[in-house]
Order: C-alpha cells, then structure tokens, then sequence
C-alpha cells in the first residue's frame, strides 16, 4: 500500500466515511409517487366537476381545489427532498448537498402551515402540528452529518406522510359521494323503464315453451302427439271434442301473442335506455371498485415511502446497495390502476 492510499484510508477511518448506498431510484420513485397521487386529486376533480358545474353545489368545485392546494405542495416538497437525499448521499455529505437537504426538509415541513384534510380538521390542530414539523426540520439542518440529521428528518418524514395519508382518505371519500350520486341519478332517472324492461323480458321468455307447443301442436297430424302437447299448453284440460280443443289452443295462442307482441313493442323502443342504464351503473360501480383500491394501495406506497426513509436513519450502517423493490411495486400498483380506470368499462366483463 502506498503513502496516498494509506493516508486516505487513515482519513476516512478517523472522520467516519462510509459507502452511502446510491438514492437516485428511491428519489425517482419518490416523485412518480407524487405524480400519481395528482393524478389521483385530478380524477376526482374531474368527476366532481362533471357532477356538480350545472347544480347549487358548483362552488364545491372550488373548495375542493382550494383544500387539495397545500397537499400538492407538499408533494412537490417531498419529491424535491428525495432528489435532494439523493444528492447529498452522491456527495457523500457534502456540505453544501447537506444544506440544500436541510433547506428541503424545512420547505416540507413548512408546507403543513396550509395542510387541512379535504373534509374538516381543527385548525389548531394543524397550526400546532406545523410548528412542531418546522422547528424539527430546524433542529434537522443544523447537524453536520448526514447520519446524525437523518433521525431528526425522519420525524418530519413520518408526519407529514400521516397527513398526506389523511388527505388521501378525505379525497377518496369525497369521491365515493360523487360517485354514489351519480348511480342516485341514474336509478332516478331509468330504474322504473328498467325495471319494466326486465320484468317484460322475463314474461315473453317465460311465454317461449308454451309458444312452441302451440306451434308443434298446430302442425302435428296425429291426435294422440297433440294430447301430449296439450300438457305444455295453458288450457282446461278437462276431455274436449278435437274441434274445440283446436278452438281453445287458438284462444290460447291469441292471448299468448298479445301479450307477447306489447312486451316486444315496449322491448324494442325501450332497448337503447336499457343499455345505457346497463352501462353507466355498470361503469360507476367499476369506478367505485378502482377507488377503493386506489386508496388502499397509494396509502399503501405512501407508507412504505416512509418505511424505506426510516430504513435511512442509520445510513452510516446500510451500506452502498440498498434495496427499495417494495416501493417501487408499490407505486407500479398505483399506475397500473389508475391505467385501468381511464379505460372505457366493457359491461360484458361484469
């Protein structure tokens, strides 16, 4: 070993140098988790806007944009600390890379100043929590070392990731009630047609056997095969003459097509109704289910986010790999969904 060598060994011995594992896939990560938590607000808004803009409830709109604006950036704020962890773990402490990380941290945990879920929280409850969230992400940047800011952040990290996660079921559960109302509309508006339409599909199907036996029974020639068609024909089944027996099938089968030919009139200029009651309840529902699991599986990367930046506490000690596959499947799961929800619902699926 030469002089140059040995000196820089003895050097990162004494000030503690370690290989900080490489965080630019945990920072990418970090930011497609804020795009597709946006993208999330984005689907809501749309469908509250498609629901309320020509109702009493259109300044709901606003509100909700209005409420959703300290989220988005605090998204914004933890893609941008990520980058900066990033960074810093490139630098391998740095001093400057570490202020910029202490600068971010701060911007984070000012973001809290604004934050209120979508529906209702304490205003005190806030404003106390946003001073506590400062003046940790202040203790956090005076600190020399990556290894010793790392646990302070981590508590900001792990707050503002619970308030992010009360947001989210605020918003979801505004757009469930959206969602809801919409079906509320459509049962309203064609769930009495429907309802006919299927009641009269089920008679004129229930009518087709006997209608059959009538048509064979008109075509057989021999007494004793019409004797058992009479079996399947609605008719006194008391002995008749041949004569009137035919007479009765006859009656029988006016009353039958009577019946049938309404119910197939009603059919006919009621399908298209039928179809986009089908189809839109059927689409609702779809969005309903792709909510729901939406919710559980963004809170679900949100929290392994703040699980994988817990595993950073002692970073001296986790070495240059670093594993954060979870999280990326996790944020996978939350794109494939949202892929789902903007594709056009396919009611034969259901």
């Amino acid at each position: 070993m030469n002089r140059l060598t040995g000196g820089l060994l003895c050097f990162c011995l004494l000030s503690g140098c370690a290989a900080l594992p490489d965080l630019s896939g945990y920072a990418e990560q970090t930011q497609q988790l804020a795009a597709a938590i946006n993208k999330s607000y984005a689907q809501t808004e749309t469908d509250v806007t498609q629901r309320y803009i020509k109702t009493q409830k259109k300044s709901m709109i606003d509100t909700l944009r209005k409420a959703w604006q300290p989220t988005q950036q605090a998204l914004t704020a933890m893609a941008a600390y990520a980058d900066a962890l990033a960074r810093c773990t490139a630098a391998n402490n740095d001093p400057k890379a570490l202020h910029q990380l202490g600068t971010q941290l701060n911007r984070l945990a000012t973001t809290a100043r604004n934050f209120a879920p979508v529906q209702g929280r304490a205003a005190s409850e806030i404003a106390n929590a946003a001073v506590f969230l400062i003046k940790q992400a202040q203790l956090a940047a005076t600190r020399k070392k990556l290894g010793l800011l790392l646990p302070d952040a981590d508590v900001v990290i792990q707050r503002m990731a619970s308030l992010i996660q009360e947001n989210l079921t605020d918003l979801q559960r505004i757009h469930q009630v959206v969602l809801e109302d919409n079906l509320d509309d459509l049962f309203v508006k064609y769930a009495k047609t429907a309802r006919q339409y299927e009641e009269r599909l089920k008679i004129n199907e229930s009518l087709m056997p006997e209608m059959l036996a009538i048509a064979e029974y008109k075509q057989a020639k021999l007494q004793a095969r019409k004797a058992n068609l009479l079996q399947d024909i609605n008719i006194d089944r008391h002995p008749v003459q041949p004569a009137a027996e035919e007479e009765l099938v006859k009656r029988r089968e006016a009353d039958i097509l009577q019946v049938y030919n309404a119910n197939q009139e009603f059919l006919k200029n009621n399908e298209s109704i039928y179809k986009e009651y089908i189809q839109s309840s059927a689409a609702i529902e779809e969005k309903l289910v792709q909510s729901n699991m939406l919710l559980r599986n963004t809170i679900a990367a949100l929290q392994l986010w703040a699980q994988t930046h817990a595993s950073l506490k002692q970073i001296d000690a986790v070495g240059k790999s670093f594993s954060f596959a979870e999280f990326v499947t996790a944020v996978q799961n939350i794109q494939q969904i949202h892929q789902a929800y903007e594709r056009p619902i396919n009611p034969s699926r259901r």
